[in-house]
């Protein structure tokens, strides 16, 4: 009984009892009753209990009771074992499928999901990832009919009733988990001290030997400090309690008896504890009027344990050694609240030898105080203190945001239910009985600190996951289909608009945000799922109140513990599907016309191609290049270049029949495909059309300007039977309109593949002549008619071929200018006229000007001018004796900058007007034209003699130009 004896011993013989123990219980006094009982002599030790064998294993303990778990993890804890807590199936099962676990002990009564569920839903599980069978043992106090049957039909292994014993658990272990010896300690011998006879019959040997063994794991010398406490302290409290009496003030005597009752019995001294515990409920109750009895027989016990504990003090002074070689030091922070400083001390001294760092507070404020300056990893809290209660002290870290998983230990003496339920609405996450057993102590703080590591940890990673998921949109849900319970996750909420408290609906109230012509596939997608359908993802949209409509991607999953669980997670692909769709637009159109890019044309090509084989029609390719449109860019800027391209786009646009499909391929090219022609005039009459649409006037950088093309065209199946071979034949027709005078269409003839052949060839023969000094100059001779003296030579380029024989430049100079080596060509012939100019004056020729012609784009070169300079002064000619052609279309690229003209002359050389008269210069334009010379056109000069309106035309522009102090070269 937990209560004195109501009865004599002479009664309770006459009633057949023979024993009468007193709660708690001590292993002692259980063995002296034993042994009393059925006669034989008491042992030493509990063999069953101290054998030379050590359980270790990692077991899962799913139960929901707290008092029964702390009991439980208790004693497993003391075992040797490590323990994970669950409380409740559904937990269990998540644990599961983390960690590996040796055995689980599963509550059969709980909540959420009961053990029995729990441990079938673990046995699929292990089925299915086809892992080993892990043991599982019920755990019940339900005595029914046929609940060891219902226990072994879902696959638990063994069964153990509630309430259990440590003897029982132990039993158990040692039938499924794997034993392994312990090394044997060998005997000792006591060493003899002198007076510890006469301690031993009033001290406890188990609880002094507790401490001893605490020095041997330290080489602290924890008994003689433990004991010199007690001997100050206790003498002190008892003339408190004295004067509390006096005064009768019960709260005051009660919490007195509490503090030495704890602190006699940590040095063995129960019958002292016991009294005290005596006295405690008496002044609990307010029943002073008995209270001196008790007080006066409690100092007389107090007197004994002081001489008792004496006997067991050595001499020496208590000093502190290092703790023992090789013990580990950790960093983890244990703060230590007790009003009783002997427990303090020695629970500081078994910390500090297991390698925590410890602190200690004396009261409720104080640990308050240190838990905010030091924030501790755990702490051991007194239940009963003076100033604040353990409780309150508790409950107010608790409150604060760096306490909410701290381990918190309550550690008490008070041994009722309403003290253990207190402790746990406090928050405290566990409570440990006074007096201490240190050794599992240690093991219950390791694994606190464990728990709460893990715990972080969970929380750290969840917080992540919620980020994560936040960042990219993802939300999830989870329907029950047997309850139609569907939960949604907070990302989910918020993607909604749904307030938090209202996460849980109906699947119906879930569809209700889903897209009308969305919702019945969806419906029937999710309730097709448990019954065994494809997990198929799906996208759909949502429409959200107040908010722009969105789409998600779902994906769909079964709960692993219940096939009846539908999970989906949803993420927010509403940004991804703009992206995607911006990025099919800038793939299929061009970004500056609005027309089909070239990737588009051919992808849609193709596809006509096979529509037409299968059909058996025809199809006509229109390939369009603008004439002269490098001269406009570069003379009038890329803006103005962009602009022309969008105007030309708009009127192609406007004259072509619905069926008819438009591209830009690059640069001034576009394509345009006829579908389905059925003579040569369809395809004819729509490249007339854009001849006629294009060269409409367009102003263009205040300039008028008539744009001009030349059109290709090829035919399906005719020209070609795949894309290519179509482009490739377009292509050359293209080609061929310009070789016939520009701004025309040319229908694809054989000849112009050919013709196509050797303009690449071309192309790759002239950018090897400079390097492979093909080119040549021949030089006219320019004659003063007056004096018929030579006034100057024109430097003409030849193109020495190694295999077509000498070219002229009409062949190759437009060929230079289209891929870009017309400025290098330029270069080369500058620079040779120029030395064999000074070559000739070197040889005593007399002085007459070197005349070098230079192409438009050329002439537009920023760099034109230094490189004039570095030629004559690398030559040594003199700058008047260099004369430079330009052609008349100049004027139109340069427009009304004539600086290059000016800088040119400043710097001495002369420069002239090429075949004047057949450009788009007029007389008129000669009076701001800074130049020095004018060149008639050979044609005008050809026909003068027989052609009379040609001889007055040459004649007006001699006198015009000599009026303006022009030269005149004819």
């Amino acid at each position: 009984s937990s209560s004195d004896p109501l009865f004599d011993e002479k009664t309770l013989q006459q009633s057949g009892i023979v024993c009468y123990l007193q709660k708690p219980v001590r292993q002692k006094q259980l063995l002296k009753c034993l042994s009393n009982t059925v006669g034989d002599k008491p042992r030493q030790k509990d063999t069953d209990l101290t054998n030379n064998t050590n359980l270790k294993g990692k077991i899962l303990l799913a139960e929901d009771n707290k008092v029964n778990q702390e009991v439980a993890a208790s004693m497993l804890i003391a075992i040797g074992c490590e323990v994970d807590l669950a409380e409740d199936g559904k937990e269990a099962i998540r644990l599961f499928l983390q960690t590996s676990y040796d055995l689980i002990l599963m509550d059969c009564h709980m909540p959420v999901m009961d053990g029995f569920l729990a441990s079938e839903q673990i046995r699929k599980l292990e089925r299915l990832q086809q892992r080993d069978p892990t043991p599982i043992v019920a755990l019940t106090a339900d005595v029914q009919k046929g609940i060891r049957t219902r226990c072994t039909t879902v696959g638990m292994n063994d069964y153990l009733s509630k309430p259990f014993k440590q003897q029982q658990l132990l039993t158990l272990l040692r039938r499924w988990l794997p034993v392994t010896e312990a090394p044997v300690e060998e005997p000792q011998t006591p060493v003899p001290a002198v007076g510890r006879q006469e301690s031993q019959g009033v001290l406890d040997q188990s609880m002094l030997q507790q401490l001893r063994d605490l020095e041997k794991a330290t080489g602290r010398d924890i008994l003689n400090k433990v004991a010199r406490q007690f001997m100050t302290q206790a003498p002190a409290d008892m003339q408190k309690m004295w004067q509390a009496l006096k005064k009768e003030q019960s709260e005051e005597l009660r919490f007195l008896a509490h503090s030495m009752k704890s602190a006699s019995a940590n040095l063995g001294a129960m019958a002292l504890s016991e009294q005290c515990r005596k006295l405690e409920m008496t002044a609990k109750n307010n029943q002073l009027e008995h209270a001196d009895e008790l007080l006066e027989e409690a100092q007389q016990l107090l007197d004994t344990a002081l001489s008792a504990v004496q006997t067991e003090v050595s001499d020496g002074p208590a000093e502190d050694t290092s703790a023992t070689p090789g013990s580990k030091s950790s960093q983890e922070l244990v703060l230590v609240v007790d009003d009783d400083p002997v427990f303090r001390l020695t629970t500081r001294e078994a910390l500090v030898s297991a390698g925590y760092q410890v602190l200690e507070a004396g009261s409720g404020a104080e640990a308050l105080e240190l838990s905010a300056r030091h924030h501790p990893d755990l702490l051991l809290l007194d239940a009963l203190m003076e100033d604040m209660d353990g409780f309150d002290v508790c409950r107010r870290l608790r409150k604060s945001a760096n306490f909410g998983d701290v381990p918190i230990l309550m550690v008490t003496a008070l041994e009722d239910r309403e003290s253990i339920d207190k402790a746990f609405e406090s928050g405290a996450s566990g409570f440990i009985m006074k007096p201490v057993n240190y050794a599992i102590l240690r093991q219950r703080i390791r694994f606190e600190l464990r728990a709460s590591r893990n715990a972080r940890n969970l929380i750290e990673s969840q917080d992540r996951l919620e980020s994560a998921q936040r960042i990219a949109g993802l939300g999830y849900w989870r329907w029950d289909s047997e309850t139609d319970q569907l939960a949604i996750s907070t990302n989910l909420a918020e993607m909604l608009g749904v307030p938090r408290d209202s996460l849980s609906m109906s699947l119906n109230d879930y569809l209700n945000w889903v897209h009308p012509k969305d919702r019945e596939y969806l419906r029937n997608t999710i309730v097709a799922t448990p019954n065994g359908a494809p997990l198929k993802p799906i996208d759909y949209r949502m429409i959200i109140e107040g908010q722009p409509g969105i789409t998600v991607h779902q994906e769909l999953g079964i709960a692993p513990y219940a096939s009846h669980v539908v999970l989906g997670t949803v993420q927010d692909i509403t940004q991804q599907r703009a992206n995607e769709r911006r990025i099919r637009q800038l793939a299929y159109t061009d970004e500056l016309t609005g027309l089909a890019s070239r990737a588009y044309f051919y992808k849609h090509v193709d596809d006509v191609i096979h529509a037409a084989q299968r059909r058996e029609e025809r199809f006509a390719l229109l390939y369009l290049d603008l004439d002269g449109f490098k001269d406009i860019n570069d003379s009038m800027g890329h803006d103005t270049g962009d602009k022309l391209l969008r105007i030309v786009a708009e009127r192609l646009l406007g004259i072509l029949r619905e069926t008819d499909f438009i591209a830009r391929l690059s640069g001034d090219e576009f394509c345009i495909l006829v579908d389905n022609v059925t003579d040569q005039y369809d395809a004819a009459d729509v490249a007339s059309r854009c001849l006629n649409e294009i060269n409409k006037p367009v102003k263009l950088v205040g300039r008028d300007l008539r744009p001009r093309c030349s059109i290709g065209i090829s035919y399906f199946p005719e020209d070609g039977q795949d894309l290519q071979s179509l482009l490739k034949a377009a292509d050359s027709a293209m080609y061929a309109a310009k070789t016939d005078g520009k701004h025309r269409y040319a229908f694809y003839q054989q000849r112009h593949t050919v013709e196509a052949g050797q303009r690449l060839q071309m192309e790759q023969d002239l950018r090897q002549a400079i390097d492979h000094e093909q080119l040549v100059l021949h030089y006219q001779p320019q004659v003063d008619l007056e004096s018929g003296r030579l006034a100057g030579v024109e430097a003409l380029v030849r193109w020495q071929h190694p295999t077509q024989g000498l070219i002229y430049p009409g062949s190759f100079i437009e060929v230079a200018e289209r891929i870009g080596m017309i400025k290098d060509l330029g270069n080369w012939v500058l620079k040779t006229a120029c030395q064999q100019a000074a070559h000739w004056q070197m040889q005593g020729l007399p002085p007459f000007r070197m005349a070098v012609n230079i192409s438009p784009l050329h002439f537009n070169d920023p760099s034109l001018l230094d490189t004039v300079r570095e030629v004559l002064d690398a030559t040594g000619l003199p700058s008047t004796a260099l004369e430079l052609e330009i052609t008349e279309n100049v004027v139109q690229t340069t427009g009304n900058d004539f600086s290059i003209f000016r800088e040119l002359q400043n710097l001495g050389v002369r420069i002239s007007i090429d075949d004047f008269g057949t450009g788009y210069s007029s007389l008129a334009s000669l009076k701001s034209l800074p130049i020095d010379c004018l060149k008639i056109d050979r044609i005008f000069i050809l026909d003068m003699n027989t052609d009379n309106s040609s001889g007055m035309l040459v004649e007006t522009i001699v006198d015009v130009a000599h009026a303006m102090g022009l030269a005149v070269i004819a």
